[in-house]
């Protein structure tokens, strides 16, 4: 195969200048192409994505109603009062009193497992809180420690779930201990550090 090949040369200059100016639109990054073809697929990538994925966004122009590139944490014009150097924030500000804030949505606790360390019985539950599904680690008896063992494994499936509860058992099992327990974690680090 011919090394001058259009999939051997490296990519040329302007592709990285371009891909470079593309990423920053888009508020995304690239891997460096290391051949021009590649540069061309990554451009063809950052040229399909809307600038509004990143850190612009596009909003209506005041004056002309054109739409417009604006960097994503820029104030809003309603957000701003007065003109020119008298510009400041508006006055009004978000109700934070206990009657305005929005409560959260809480879903039932979910028993995931059960098991025993040193003559106590622990639960580990499953529980949705705004829309993020949290696996906690409690007494059984109600009173007592509770542990988070982990929180948003909703968006990895029922399968990870049940890997998770799976090795936390076992780890319960060979320490004979609560895994999160900080005395736990303690000896652990300091076993990585020593072995180290």
């Amino acid at each position: 195969m011919n090394p001058t090949t259009k999939s051997h040369r490296p990519p040329t200059a302007k592709q990285l200048r371009y891909l470079r100016a593309l990423a920053e639109q888009t508020g995304t990054s690239f891997t460096t192409p290391h051949s021009s073809t590649e540069a061309s697929r990554e451009i063809c990538r950052l040229r399909g994505r809307r600038a509004s994925d990143g850190r612009y966004v596009e909003v209506p122009d005041d004056h002309d109603g054109e739409r417009q590139l604006i960097y994503a944490t820029a104030p809003h014009p309603d957000e701003l009062s007065r003109w020119g150097c008298g510009r400041g924030w508006q006055a009004h500000s978000p109700d934070l009193s206990p009657a305005g804030r929005a409560r959260p949505s809480v879903g039932e606790r979910m028993e995931l497992a059960r098991y025993r360390v040193a003559g106590e019985e622990r639960v580990i539950c499953g529980q949705r809180i705004d829309g993020v599904v949290r696996v906690t680690d409690r007494p059984a008896a109600g009173r007592g420690r509770a542990y988070l063992i982990e929180r948003g494994i909703e968006q990895d499936g029922r399968s990870a779930l049940e890997a998770l509860v799976a090795d936390y058992l076992e780890q319960a099992r060979q320490l004979e201990q609560v895994p999160m327990a900080s005395s736990v974690l303690r000896r652990d680090l300091q076993q990585v550090a020593a072995d180290a």
